[in-house]
């Protein structure tokens, strides 16, 4: 009996936790730093509610003085969003890159990645892509997948470097232009754990 309990008592625990602690509380980064070319490391970690005017400033300057999310929104996904998180990456206090996902029963949805002018070129998507890739397969996840518009061939040509296979391309899915949107899907442990 005692070991039924202590199985029971592990499953419960194991199951019930995942579905009551919000993600962004339970996960932790795999790297919480990125090195650059020049000896200095920028510092990252999941966006809580004093960063949601940075994805806001990275926005801005990477969308033409735009806001695709705006504060009220990124604050509702950051308090209330339990599947959701956000990974902010900081040169000391200056936001320059962020990534957004949702994790939905087995998929990881990859809502938004943007870098500003600056940084760009200096592989801090791939790290971020990188950092979504491992939560996901710590997470149970089967694949991570995005929306790329048609027109954004050097991003498709990252996702694709880091395995993401081209899918369905969406019809007018950008609201402010009503650009195409391409699907691309990362399949997480394709040959299954052991």
């Amino acid at each position: 009996m005692k070991n039924f309990k202590e199985w029971f008592s592990d499953r419960v625990t194991k199951t019930t936790t995942k579905t009551f602690i919000p993600l962004s509380v339970r996960i932790k980064l795999d790297q919480p730093f990125y090195p650059l070319s020049d000896e200095r490391f920028l510092s990252s970690k999941i966006a809580r509610e004093e960063d949601a005017d940075s994805i806001l400033t990275i926005e801005r300057l990477c969308y033409d003085g735009q806001t695709p999310w705006n504060r009220t929104a990124i604050l509702h996904e950051i308090r209330f969003n339990k599947n959701a998180f956000y990974i902010v990456v900081y040169d000391d206090a200056k936001p320059v890159s962020f990534i957004g996902s949702w994790f939905v029963n087995h998929e990881a949805h990859i809502t938004n990645i943007a870098t500003i002018p600056d940084y760009q070129n200096k592989g801090i998507g791939t790290y971020l892509l990188r950092e979504i890739i491992k939560i996901a397969e710590k997470e149970d996840i089967t694949e991570v997948t995005l929306e790329v518009r048609v027109s954004n061939t050097s991003a498709q040509s990252l996702y694709t470097t880091l395995g993401f296979e081209k899918g369905l391309v969406k019809k007018g899915y950008y609201a402010n232009d009503h650009e195409d949107a391409l699907e691309m899907k990362y399949v997480v442990n394709p040959a299954g754990k052991e």
